[in-house]
């Protein structure tokens, strides 16, 4: 505990403008000798243990990772504080402080305090400057032990935020009910207590203990309401609190509240900030000229993962076909995701994302460090349909990362906006590049001598043009006055040919004759095929060409395989329009080939 000694030793670690304003400032002071400067840059921070008598090291870096390797070199005797610590407890009165010979002047340091509250901003120095006020109370009142513990988000429980003089067990282990035990009591009621001699345990509480002999127990209320408690004890028999030290304590827990008040409004901006910075963020990335869509979904997603520090960030396209979530983006750019080594999200957050349909969050404890492990999943919607789903994994000491999920839906929301205009523009592209194919292709029809030949240079072109799984024609048979399937034909699969076609004789009885062609976006919906098999194509496209009233001939097309990633995995209505070109030209074939058709009929 601070306030040990008339001279304390001090170590001072970081060489930048605040040590070079403290030393000059503490040599001024008194009260405080400085045996070493660090440079923690470039000198072991573990040679602090070759100093004899260390009293303070004051940690001027602001860098967490130094300060957590202060806390390993386990030096036990040494106070490791902040520079702002520092200033206040050495440069405002320091020199009555410092001596436990003297009486403190609590006025000035009432008034330091305050003085220091209105020219820094406190909150973001909370942990400090809750350590600091809890050191100030227990010097000041020269207490054993002293804790600040904080209401939960629902307010149900007090849990210890900052300690003095407790074993880690006992933090770890005490949560005080609203309105049980003493500080229950406190925290329910809004009244401070004076406890002076042994207390019962039924008094106490679950927390309370014999050993003390007087401590005090003040609410601190913000805005009328009371959202933790300041505890101080005496284990000194004969040293008891009095109302002054009572008095005392409630002006020092006004500090304290200013501290919190300030510190959650700094959080929550400093949460809207974060969130405003990243979709901004986003839509610049969006906004790069010249840069592939995957590639501008890379560089969002490497920047949502160094935002969070995160483990991982991918994106997963959905199929709606095998309830199954694949990795098309990642932030790690591995290429491989995007080579046929498609990574599929895990099958139990993949099934609450489904079951939900809405973001699911889930975490769980990390062994090797104090942290949890976050798992954020939210599904991206583009026109109602279930695209993919956006995937964060970090860790974090966090305990609530509600915020957060907030902020990922944000940016999700701005993902699936640009996900349809790329698919507008995708499709726009594929189809004048699907037309200039029909164009191209309907020289080649035009040329075809036999009804074999043109058959086998249509179906095979169509699958390609179409981006097509299959494709099965039928011709009326004269004789039977029946269509016949003269041809069918698949890029990928020969095996399925025959399952293709009996699918096609089931549709084709449902079918008439006319201008216009059949779209059929999902036929597992429309009943053709059944819901557990995943194996069989999605969507359909058929025409049936006439003569004379009659049909002539049918021609379908079965189970688009998107060429772009991000493109649609069921045929469009702008598939459709091309569909229809790339019909008229092979219409023209058909009825150039085969003119007896208009004179039988």
């Amino acid at each position: 505990m601070l306030f040990k000694s008339q001279q304390q030793n001090v170590a001072i670690i970081g060489i930048n403008r605040e040590t070079s304003e403290l030393l000059s400032m503490l040599l001024d002071a008194g009260g405080a000798r400085v045996l070493r400067i660090i440079n923690h840059e470039y000198e072991d921070l573990a040679d602090l243990r070759k100093l004899p008598h260390l009293d303070i090291i004051i940690n001027t870096t602001n860098d967490s990772e130094v300060l957590l390797r202060l806390k390993s070199l386990g030096l036990r005797n040494a106070e490791i504080i902040g520079g702002l610590s520092a200033r206040i407890l050495f440069l405002s009165g320091a020199k009555d402080y410092a001596s436990e010979q003297m009486t403190f002047d609590r006025a000035r340091i009432l008034n330091s305090l305050y003085e220091i509250k209105q020219a820094v901003l406190l909150s973001k120095n909370k942990e400090e400057l809750l350590k600091l006020f809890l050191h100030v109370a227990m010097g000041t009142c020269n207490a054993d032990t002293g804790s600040i513990m904080l209401l939960d988000s629902q307010k149900r429980f007090l849990k210890i935020e900052m300690s003095d003089g407790l074993s880690g067990e006992v933090i770890k282990s005490t949560v005080q009910k609203l309105g049980k035990g003493i500080a229950g009591k406190v925290a329910r009621t809004g009244k401070p207590v004076l406890l002076k001699g042994t207390v019962e345990n039924a008094e106490r509480g679950e927390t309370g203990r014999l050993d003390l002999a007087s401590s005090i127990c003040c609410p601190i209320v913000i805005r009328n309401e009371v959202v933790g408690v300041l505890n101080v004890n005496s284990k000194q028999k004969g040293h008891d609190f009095t109302e002054r030290d009572l008095s005392y304590i409630k002006e020092l827990t006004d500090f304290t509240a200013d501290v919190i008040k300030t510190s959650k409004e700094f959080d929550r901006t400093a949460t809207e900030s974060f969130a405003l910075s990243l979709v901004s963020a986003a839509q610049d990335i969006f906004n790069l000229p010249d840069y592939p869509f995957e590639e501008r979904l890379n560089l969002l997603l490497l920047k949502i993962a160094n935002a969070y520090n995160a483990v991982i960030c991918n994106y997963y396209q959905y199929f709606d076909d095998t309830k199954m979530f694949l990795a098309q983006a990642s932030n790690s750019f591995n290429r491989d995701l995007l080579k046929g080594k498609r990574i599929k999200l895990n099958d139990a957050i993949a099934s609450k994302v489904v079951e939900k349909g809405g973001t699911v969050c889930l975490d769980a404890a990390e062994p090797s460090s104090p942290g949890r492990k976050w798992y954020i999943a939210h599904p991206v919607f583009v026109d109602k349909r279930l695209d993919g789903l956006l995937f964060l994994h970090f860790v974090s000491n966090k305990t609530d990362v509600s915020e957060d999920v907030r902020t990922l839906e944000k940016v999700g929301d701005l993902i699936a906006i640009e996900l349809g205009k790329n698919a507008e523009r995708t499709q726009l592209r594929m189809q004048s590049t699907k037309l200039s194919a029909v164009s191209e292709a309907s020289f080649n029809i035009a040329s075809a001598t036999t009804l074999r030949d043109l058959v086998n240079f249509v179906l095979p072109n169509a699958c390609l043009i179409m981006e097509a799984e299959a494709a099965v024609f039928w011709l009326l048979n004269p004789v039977s006055d029946r269509l016949d399937l003269y041809s069918s034909f698949t890029i990928d699969n020969p095996d399925r040919l025959r399952d293709f076609e009996k699918l096609d004789a089931l549709i084709l009885d449902k079918t008439v004759p006319g201008d216009d062609a059949l779209l059929i976006a999902d036929l597992r919906k429309q009943g053709y095929v059944e819901p557990d098999k995943t194996d069989y194509p999605r969507s359909l496209l058929n025409k049936i060409f006439g003569r004379g009233g009659q049909v002539a001939a049918a021609f379908s097309l079965y189970g688009k395989k998107s060429l772009d990633m991000y493109g649609s995995r069921a045929f469009t209505a702008g598939d459709k329009e091309v569909f229809l070109k790339f019909c008229l030209q092979f219409n023209k074939g058909l009825a150039k080939l085969m003119p007896y058709f208009d004179e039988k009929r």
